[in-house]
């Protein structure tokens, strides 16, 4: 059961992972809609492909990746990398006219796991490997599957993270060549952010899952107090359907 649950519900874990030395491919579609941080700038709307791969340790999960170091029945250490969905074009909205592009970012480091009675319990290090925001990210999480019956499972999750001050000045920072009367120049600490969720899978069969998830993010007062934000949080639903072969 622990692999499936790792499959159908994008945990990056699966405890025996080592055991599956053939490709695993999973692809698909899912549509995102949340409040974007940024002034101005109205409810998102993204399609996104749903990618899934596994093979040995190797597991690819969206814009996650991981390979398992060390793992047993209960805990892992992998390497990690991702791909940070973040950032804006100055076209987004009329409060970032004049604002200089800022772009999503590829980062690398560790993570830990460990199944416990609980929930299962995580940890990771990320930082910057594209020179993009140059910063890093420390990450403490609970997420815990319930498998309600054979067609359907729950999993309610949070998150909280220490983001670093070149990673939030670099997304949410104003420079000397961006302000306005409107904009202050605006330097951006470190801060704690959080997000907490609950996301529900249909498995149609052995190849199909649809995700259904709500969430929110709170973005901590470093990133609140900037001149281009005006939200505290960002509410957003999702979904998505894969198709494993």
């Amino acid at each position: 059961m622990k692999s499936q649950i790792a499959i159908v519900t994008g945990i990056l874990l699966s405890f025996n992972a080592a055991a599956d030395e053939e490709w695993i491919f999973g692809i698909g579609a899912g549509v995102t809609s949340y409040e974007s941080a940024y002034k101005g700038v109205s409810t998102e709307t993204t399609v996104f492909p749903s990618l899934y791969a596994q093979k040995g340790n190797f597991l690819l999960v969206g814009n996650k990746a991981q390979y398992t170091l060390y793992g047993n029945s209960k805990f892992q250490v992998n390497l990690l990398g991702q791909y940070r969905f973040e950032g804006y074009e100055a076209d987004d909205s009329y409060m970032l006219h004049g604002m200089e592009e800022r772009d999503g970012a590829l980062e690398a480091g560790v993570s830990a796991t460990f199944d416990t009675h609980y929930g299962i319990l995580s940890a990771s290090f990320v930082t910057d490997i594209s020179d993009t925001h140059e910063g890093h990210e420390l990450s403490v999480g609970w997420a815990k599957p319930y498998q309600l019956n054979a067609k359907w499972m729950v999993k309610p999750s949070l998150e909280l993270n220490w983001r670093s001050d070149d990673l939030n000045n670099y997304y949410y920072g104003v420079k000397l060549n961006e302000a306005t009367a409107q904009r202050a120049v605006y330097k951006a600490g470190s801060s704690t952010t959080y997000r907490t969720g609950v996301d529900a899978f249909y498995i149609v069969d052995k190849q199909q899952t649809i995700q259904m998830g709500i969430g929110v993010k709170g973005w901590g007062s470093e990133i609140e107090d900037s001149p281009i934000v005006d939200r505290s949080n960002s509410p957003e639903v999702k979904a998505a359907y894969t198709f494993r072969f």
